[in-house]
């Protein structure tokens, strides 16, 4: 399946903008980087951890 974000990735980006901003704005990204984990485990095939097939790793 063609996805247009990756959500791990995403997670990523958050949290580099998490530790950049300050304040409310660095909770919003926390948020935001939290969200996108959700996701990834929402998307991951039962019996693999963080999205990855045990062929992947």
């Amino acid at each position: 399946m063609d996805i247009e974000h990756d959500p791990e990735r995403e997670a990523v980006s958050a949290m580099k903008l998490a530790a950049e901003a300050d304040g409310a704005e660095r909770q919003r990204w926390i948020s935001a980087a939290v969200a996108w984990i959700e996701l990834t485990r929402l998307r991951a095939p039962p019996g693999s951890e963080h999205g990855r097939t045990a062929q992947a790793v």
